[in-house]
This record gives C-alpha cells, structure tokens and sequence, in this order.
C-alpha cells in the first residue's frame, strides 16, 4: 500500500494542475483578439501506482499517485492547415490575374468617347461625307480623325507598357521581397523556437508567430510543411520545420530549420525569369524528389527552378500575366498581356495595310500612296500600335491625297468617291484572324477591322475576366470556409473559457479540501489514536 504521505502528493499535484489550467485559460482570455494566437491547453496525464509490476501485490492496494503536467500544446488540426494553404495560392493567382485584366478592361473600354471603337466610327463617319463630297476641305477634316485614331492606338499601347512595368516592378518590389523577407522571418523563428525547446521553455507564441508568416507564405507559391525529429541527447528531442515549393512530383527547399533561400528576377528580352537561389551557399536550389534526393539533366547537373514551377499563387500569376500571349505561344497558356499587345498590334497592320492598299493606284503590291506609316512617316513596314501614324506625304499635301476614284485589275471604282466607300467596306467587312499568315496558324476570331475592338472587349476579355472572376471567387469562400472551419478549433471562445475558469476553480478547491481533509485524518491518527485509559 502506498505510504502514508503519499496523499499529500496526489493533492499537491491536483493543486498544481489545477491552477496551471487557471493560468492557461487567462492566457487565452488574454489573446481573444490577437491576430494568430492559437488556444493552448495544459497537456496532462495520470500517475500511476509505484510498486513491482506483477498481477499480485501481496495484498497491497495499489492506487495512482495524482496528476502530472508535461507540458502545453495548441489546439491545431494539420489538416485544415494543409487545405487553408493550397486553396491561399489559387487565390493568390486568381487576384493577380484579377488586378491586371482590370487594368486592361480600363484600356480597352469601348464605352469611352475617345476609345478606338469611338475613333474608328469617327473616322468611317468622315469618310462617309467625304464619299459624297470628295473636296480637300472634307478631306482635311478626315486626316484629323485618321490622326487621333493612330494617336488612340499610340496611347492603347502606351497604357499596356505601363502595366507591363508596373506589374514587373510590383512583381520583384513588392512579392519577391515580402517572400524573401518571410523566409528569413521563419528562418529565424526556427532557431529560436529550437532553442526554446532545447532549454525547456515553451516557444507556443513564436510558434503562432511562425504560423502566421506560412499562411502569408501559402498564397505567393504552392508550399509543403513539413517537420523532422532531432535528437539531442538525454532521451530528448526537438522538432524542425521545412518548408518546400512544390511542383509536380519534385521539391525544392525553401526553408530547412534555420537555412533559407531567395526568389529573384532578371527580364530577358521581355520575358520575365524566376531564380530561387540558396542564401548560405549562393548556389541554385536543386530539385529533389520525394525521398530527397537530388534531380539530375542528361548531362548529371541538379536541376534548378524554372518558371514552370511556379503554376500557383501569386507568382504564378504574374508570370502568367507577363509572360503568356495564349494563342500566341506556341503552347497556348493563359491570355497574359502579351496577347493583348499582339492583338492590339495586329488590329494597328491589318488597317493599315487596308487603307494603304485602298489608296494605292498601282498593281505592284507596293504601296505608292501610304495613308499610314511608322512613326518616321515613310515606311509602311514594321507597323505597331506603337509607331503606327499618318504618312508624312499625306500630313503634308497641300491639295487631295486620297484616292477618291480609281480602276486598277482588282477593283473598279472609278466613279466619283467609289474608292471611299470601297475604304469603308472594307473597314466593315468580316474576315478570320489568325496568329500568322501561315495556312496552319491558330484562329483568334472573325470580325471586321471597325468591329475588331469592341468584340476583342467583349467576346474576350470581359468574358477572360468573368471566368477568372468567377474562380476567384469560389477560391475565397472555399478559404473563408476552410479559415473558419479552422477558427472552430483553434480560435477561443470566450464563454468555453469562461466555463474552463469555474471548472478548474473548483478543481483547486477540490485539491485544496482534499489535502485539508487529509491533515485532519493524520492529526487524528497522530495525536488522538491510542489515548483511551490514559
């Protein structure tokens, strides 16, 4: 049987439990607003009996010797958090994408009075009244609009350069170096919550700290959290935490305990490149596969981390939206500004090349009276919705410069102003875009040059722009679902700890009555067995 005093034990450790429970629960009353904390409990078990370990004792009762508190911990499910951090970088992705085609909808809005759509309208209205009266005095008023339509075209693509730059400055100004940053930060955070550990000091708030930090981390690439045991002698181990990019079935580290590594950028003929480079050895991360090991080429070197592996998060998106032209590539990806700039600068040749054609009075190809140049005002090749502009000989004829009348082998228009309703015909007439010339090239869409930006607004971005719309909102209420799924577990309730708070009081006094009581029953046993007769 236990010893005599041994009670006094049990009550102790009911005593301590009890009122490490209190200092708990005031602990999480403390942070229900803090940002990040996570609720922590007392982690205890029951002491069993001392004694030899064999089914009988001699008839000794064997009984537990009260309560012991190893330690405390934080109400988290791993699972939750591995589903709040991938479903963070699709939203990630999706409001970059979000955020750039909102700018291009800005540019390409077709109810704006000096949109191109408005400027092509403007133009074909001028020609109209040219058509039936085709003096220099109508003329001169059709140069004008001709001249803020290319100016509408210079500026539409002057606008997509800015978000261009904009969207590459915020990509390495503002992600790259908030990622860097937060590698550091857990980085650092590794070491000192080992060490807190090593020393035996809970590290539970540094770890909410770090947690907070991954979450943020989650939404710029596709992650995976991981810990590993360290032994450190004396029976006694320590955890480190790992964090990988993950794409497909290889990793790449980006934080390993205390060791972490750095995004950065460099632009190559337009074309944005992400480097992921170890900070201590300053060498390129190597893939590696499920079991760690390192991935080799053909030619046995460790393969480093290409844009291909960032599909996810923010980064994902930017590099989307930088580097993909759609239909343009030769794998057709997303409909970054690559493609818009492409269709914008399609749409600038194809009406050149129209009018320049129209007002030609010769059949050699050659255009002999270019309405439409580059910029220098002489060359009609090249043309962008850069350079795109009126021709230096039409600036500057003093009497008509357009063809108002003409009959070569492929058109007849030799009455008075056919050439001009010829122009405008052709303006409305509808034909199928292709990526190129060639007879294989990938089909954009049919429409005519007077209708090209309104469907391009219309049939394509907007359309473009209410898909990504519509995942990135299914993505938030996914999150927010998953987030609040999370705040059930791990955030406090104030009325549970309210509750907690009158339960381990009487806990408390339960010990304390306990112990009271058994002083009581051993001053009795002490001072007033054996006195009868005395």
């Amino acid at each position: 049987m236990s010893s005599t005093f041994s009670g006094f034990y049990v009550a102790k450790s009911g005593i301590q439990a009890a009122r490490a429970n209190l200092q708990i629960t005031g602990q999480n009353m403390t942070n229900v607003n803090t940002t990040g904390y996570t609720r922590q409990r007392v982690d205890s078990y029951s002491v069993g009996p001392t004694g030899s370990n064999m089914r009988y004792t001699g008839g000794n009762l064997a009984i537990g010797n009260g309560v012991y508190c190893s330690g405390t911990s934080q109400i988290r499910d791993p699972y939750l958090d591995i589903r709040y951090r991938a479903e963070h970088a699709y939203v990630g992705k999706t409001d970059v994408q979000l955020d750039t085609l909102s700018d291009l909808e800005d540019i390409f809005d077709e109810s704006s009075k000096d949109g191109l759509s408005a400027q092509f309208s403007d133009l074909i209205t001028q020609l109209n009244t040219l058509a039936s009266s085709p003096t220099y005095s109508s003329e001169n008023i059709v140069k004008n609009s001709a001249m803020l339509l290319t100016k509408a075209f210079n500026s539409a693509s002057q606008r997509l350069s800015k978000i261009r730059k904009e969207q590459t400055k915020s990509l390495q100004d503002d992600a790259i170096t908030k990622v860097n940053n937060l590698l550091k930060n857990i980085a650092h955070l590794n070491q000192e919550i080992k060490s807190s550990e090593i020393s035996g000091t809970s590290a539970l708030e540094l770890t909410d700290q770090r947690n907070t930090m991954i979450d943020e981390l989650s939404k710029y690439a596709n992650i995976e959290v991981s810990t590993k045991t360290v032994e450190i002698g004396s029976d006694r181990s320590v955890s480190e935490l790992h964090i990988d990019l993950v794409s497909g079935d290889q990793k790449f580290s980006l934080v390993a305990n205390g060791d972490y590594s750095e995004f950065s950028m460099t632009t190559d003929s337009g074309t944005v490149k992400m480097e992921l480079k170890d900070v201590a050895s300053d060498t390129s991360v190597p893939a590696r596969d499920s079991d760690g090991n390192i991935l080799k080429d053909a030619d046995d070197n460790p393969i480093p981390m290409t844009n291909a592996d960032l599909t996810e998060g923010a980064f994902g998106g930017y590099l989307s939206m930088l580097n993909e032209s759609g239909e343009f590539d030769p794998v057709t990806g997303e409909r970054g500004l690559g493609y818009y700039e492409k269709m914008l600068d399609k749409l600038a040749v194809d009406f050149a090349d129209t009018m320049n054609q129209a007002n030609s009075t010769n059949e050699s190809g050659v255009y002999n009276k270019p309405l439409f140049t580059t910029t220098d005002g002489t060359s009609t090749t090249g043309i962008t919705a850069g350079n795109i502009s009126i021709s230096t000989a039409w600036n500057t004829a003093t009497s008509s410069y357009i063809t108002a009348t003409k009959q070569t082998g492929d058109v007849d228009t030799s009455s008075n102003g056919d050439n001009v309703l010829y122009m405008i015909s052709e303006l409305g007439k509808d034909k199928t875009y292709k990526t190129t010339d060639d007879a294989d090239a990938k089909t954009l869409f049919t429409t005519s040059i007077d209708s090209f930006m309104s469907d391009l607004s219309v049939s394509v971005l907007a359309l473009q722009k209410s898909d990504v719309n519509r995942q990135n909102t299914t993505y938030n209420s996914t999150l927010t679902e998953i987030d609040t799924q999370r705040a059930a577990v791990s955030s406090v309730d104030v009325n549970e700890e309210g509750i907690n708070l009158i339960m381990y009081n009487q806990a408390l006094t339960a010990s304390s009555r306990f112990m009271t009581t058994l002083d009581e029953a051993l001053e009795t046993i002490i001072n007033k067995m054996g006195i009868v007769g005395r």
